[in-house]
């Protein structure tokens, strides 16, 4: 592993078994005010990418042991989402084709220019600025789940697909009294101010992709239990109901 790497520039690794390649790309990445990691061999940074803050990897697509392909399919198991740009020398279109499937952002064929290099990174850079947008607004929305308590998530859920609160007593098995408290105390943690606003953060929550965790600013933030409640519980609502046989029976 070579690079610049003491700065609070974006960091980019390199991944090819071509050593001047990476003295090459150093180079230009460096002068770009960049940070830059390289390793010749991609099980090298796989055993450290979940401590790294990669901004975007340079990965060529063939190298010996573990490829580009492997790789990539590596992070996305691991939940890393930094941005993935192939370098590769082959024309082959089922290795293309995979390789865009697997979520690289774009592919720079061998040998390209410096400039046409720099400003896929750069596209690869706003894509990871928006990741880790994205990650801080979700961790945001679990830090304020996680101050309910697992009856609050419940009514929380209910409430969020449109049953009233007597209905939402009745199916919890407590008072439309309590429920209403409990409403009240939801709509207070997270501050909103109209059942609407409730409404559109619950659904951000359930359509994001389940996490265990999300790494942002340097930590691995874990998804907290009442997000699961809220989950499950909207999930149970929606499910149909299993008809009974005698719905079965035709009648004439």
């Amino acid at each position: 592993m070579r690079g610049r790497v003491e700065s609070d520039d974006p960091l980019i690794v390199v991944i090819d078994d071509d050593e001047s390649l990476c003295r090459a790309l150093v180079r230009v990445l460096s002068n770009a005010a960049y940070q830059v990691r390289t390793y010749n061999r991609a099980a090298d940074y796989l055993a450290e990418a979940d401590v790294i803050e990669a901004a975007c990897v340079l990965v060529d697509i063939r190298m010996p042991s573990v490829d580009g392909i492997q790789l990539a399919r590596a992070l996305r198991e691991a939940d890393l989402d930094a941005p993935i740009i192939f370098m590769t020398g082959t024309d082959d279109v089922d290795t293309v084709v995979t390789a865009m499937k697997l979520g690289a952002l774009d592919l720079l064929a061998k040998p390209f220019t410096a400039a046409a290099m720099l400003a896929v990174v750069e596209r690869a850079l706003q894509e990871s600025r928006r990741t880790v947008d994205a990650h801080r607004s979700l961790v945001a929305l679990w830090r304020l789940v996680g101050l309910l308590t697992p009856r609050e998530a419940e009514v929380c859920a209910l409430v969020a697909v449109g049953l009233p609160n007597k209905n939402v007593a009745a199916r919890i098995g407590t008072t439309e009294k309590t429920v209403k408290v409990h409403r009240g105390r939801v709509m207070h943690k997270f501050g909103v101010p109209s059942l609407a606003a409730l409404i559109r953060l619950i659904d951000r929550l359930v359509t994001e992709p389940h996490r265990d965790s999300v790494h942002v600013d340097g930590i691995d933030v874990p998804c907290p239990p009442t997000v699961g409640i809220i989950v499950r519980t909207m999930e149970d609502f929606r499910r149909p109901a299993m008809s009974s046989p005698a719905d079965n029976v035709i009648r004439i």
